[in-house]
This record gives C-alpha cells, sequence and structure tokens, in this order.
C-alpha cells in the first residue's frame, strides 16, 4: 500500500490524525493540515489508513493497492 494525500484539498479536520497516528500527522499541531509519516506502512496500519480515506470530508487521501495488498 503507498499513502498519497493532496495538501491543495485539505480543510484541517484532522480526523487522519487521530485515526492512524503512524500514518498520518498534522503538519503543524496549530493548522491541523495533514501530512504522511509513513507513505508505504506496514499491513497492521492498512486497516486505518483505509478509515482514514473513507473518513476523510474533502477526498484528499489516496491510497494505493497493488494486488499483494492483503487484509
Amino acid at each position: 500500500m503507498k499513502v498519497t494525500v493532496n495538501p491543495t484539498t485539505c480543510i484541517a479536520s484532522g480526523n487522519c490524525g487521530k485515526i492512524a497516528p503512524r500514518v498520518f500527522a498534522n503538519r503543524d499541531e496549530d493548522d491541523g493540515f495533514v501530512s504522511v509519516v509513513d507513505e508505504n506502512p506496514p499491513e497492521s496500519e492498512w486497516a486505518v489508513a483505509r478509515e482514514a480515506e473513507s473518513l476523510c470530508p474533502s477526498a484528499t487521501i489516496h491510497l494505493v493497492e497493488d494486488s499483494s495488498d492483503r487484509t
């Protein structure tokens, strides 16, 4: 799995950092905008990364999975 974000669409809801703190973080503690901590997270983080993607109100988070990515 590869994690990418589009920082121009981020509305700083902060959901991703709360749901998956090992994958996402705020760029700045005060602004809440997303940054990627681990663009190739271990399988143990895939479920929370998917949850963060699905809950992102601005569709800023994109996960690219290949056929070897299994859950």
